[in-house]
């Protein structure tokens, strides 16, 4: 009978374009008895039938008879309009309410990517005009929290500048929150345009189809990848990315979206923002925000660092060439009085351009503790200043020849040159980045007053990265205490 009245409730939604089914049962059925969970896209989101099933079935959630962790044991039976997944013998997996929707995402992705994309933005195209120039993308990862901030910033911005959409991009079914971004963009929940799913296998190959064979599984490059494609779908001049370890004040999220102008004026290849421990910011960020005794005492951190790389206690590098090895026996010079701008020559002269990202700030624990307490002692009386800073530093001599990508600005025909060069990619795309930029003598530039904190870098494991980032929470819940709680919204 149970059977017999979910199919009636679904037998509605088969006149519409496609429908995605999937075998289900609740918790008080036996395990044999399941049903078929169909989802019409266009007929209602994910979220919506969610919230629909868990009125219906009560309880916490349903036990879905697929495999989860991978795609290659799912047979399905698909046409045009349909996309059935077939049971899968064996133990079925619980899935939570708030997670389904992911999951219902997730298969579609896997199964029809010709369509997902569609499907994702379509709930949130309302009121978008196409003048919208720049897309901010926020790549979320299942260890990192820092990024539930992300909603305070942007409610602020909203209020004065809308030109923008914010993309999240996930591999998580857990991280699929749309209840948590609708309840704290409040207000602002407009500048959300979409969630969507970069997990399994990559959606968007045709950008770089000899990449994507070498890395067909790679989340981080899924992410890449859509956000190229998405906003070359949305006509974005401009790509802001996120990563899910930073976090910028009202005032210099809305510096970075609004700078794209300015910075294409000064052939910038990407700007980024000061970020507490960016390379190459970390001392402009350090002379921009630091009180001068806690500038002092970091500066002295950095130039007490041992230039030695690869030595006995590795005290720098903690990855480097092999100890027999010619590259490995170099020692780099640390200045002191400490100066940058001749640390990173030294670097470029003795090292390939892999290497030239090192820094004491990301490759001492003490600097890069050190550098965080000072930028958090900075960031609670600037959270809410009212800085609009439309002016860049710009780096036209290559003083810093490398720079990290954790979080910048770059125009979207541009990124989609770095993913589509031939020496793209090895582990990120960081490398390729740098490399184009010198291909193409473009500037690297800085927005000048703006402010970041990114907690830790991950060369010291991710206890020390938690801990840090967890140490950053700590100074900040008190201006976003709603935020937390409750883990999920």
């Amino acid at each position: 009978m149970k059977l017999g009245f979910w199919l009636f409730f679904t037998e509605s939604w088969r006149s519409c374009s496609f429908l995605l089914s999937l075998p289900v049962r609740s918790p008080r059925e036996p395990a044999g008895d399941f049903w078929r969970l169909q989802w019409n896209t266009s007929e209602q989101t994910a979220e919506g039938l969610v919230d629909r099933l868990q009125r219906q079935v009560g309880g916490k959630g349903l036990h879905v008879h697929l495999n989860l962790e991978s795609s290659n044991f799912v047979s399905v039976t698909s046409g045009t309009g349909f996309l059935q997944l077939e049971e899968v013998p064996g133990e079925s997996s619980f899935v939570h309410w708030e997670d389904l929707a992911g999951h219902l995402h997730g298969n579609l992705a896997s199964y029809r990517p010709d369509l997902a994309l569609d499907v994702e933005l379509e709930p949130f195209l309302a009121g978008r005009t196409s003048s919208t120039e720049v897309g901010l993308f926020l790549l979320v990862s299942p260890t990192a929290t820092l990024w539930r901030f992300l909603p305070l910033s942007v409610q602020h911005v909203w209020k004065r500048f809308t030109n923008f959409r914010l993309h999240v991009l996930v591999h998580y079914p857990d991280d699929w929150q749309s209840r948590f971004w609708r309840r704290h963009l409040g207000p602002s929940y407009a500048a959300l345009g979409g969630i969507h799913w970069c997990g399994a296998v990559n959606r968007f190959p045709a950008l770089n189809p000899k990449l994507v064979e070498r890395r067909p599984m790679d989340t981080y490059f899924n992410k890449v990848f859509a956000m190229i494609a998405i906003a070359e779908h949305q006509g974005f001049r401009w790509i802001l990315s996120l990563d899910d370890d930073v976090i910028l004040p009202p005032f210099a999220l809305m510096s970075m979206l609004r700078i794209g102008r300015e910075a294409d004026g000064a052939n910038c290849f990407t700007s980024l923002p000061l970020t507490q421990n960016g390379i190459p910011a970390t001392e402009l960020f350090a002379i921009t925000w630091l009180q001068p005794e806690d500038r002092t005492r970091l500066f002295q951190c950095f130039s007490g660092c041992s230039g030695h790389f690869c030595n006995e206690n590795r005290s720098l590098m903690t990855m480097c060439w092999p100890s027999d090895s010619d590259q490995g026996k170099l020692s780099v010079g640390v200045p002191d009085p400490w100066n940058e701008i001749a640390w990173y020559s030294a670097l470029s002269q003795q090292f390939e351009l892999r290497w030239w990202k090192n820094h004491p700030v990301s490759m001492n624990k003490t600097c890069m503790l050190q550098a965080l307490l000072h930028g958090l002692k900075e960031l609670l009386f600037y959270w809410l200043a009212d800085f609009d800073s439309r002016q860049l530093i710009v780096d036209s001599n290559f003083s810093y020849p490398y720079f990290a990508n954790n979080v910048f600005l770059i125009r979207t025909d541009r990124y989609r040159e770095v993913v589509g060069h031939s020496k793209c990619c090895t582990r990120t795309d960081e490398v390729t980045m740098n490399l184009l930029r010198h291909e193409q003598r473009s500037n690297l530039c800085f927005v000048r007053e703006s402010f970041g904190i990114h907690p830790a870098w991950g060369n010291f494991g991710q206890d020390i990265k938690q801990a840090a980032e967890a140490e950053a929470m700590s100074w900040l819940k008190s201006i976003a205490a709603p935020i937390f709680a409750t883990t999920r919204a």
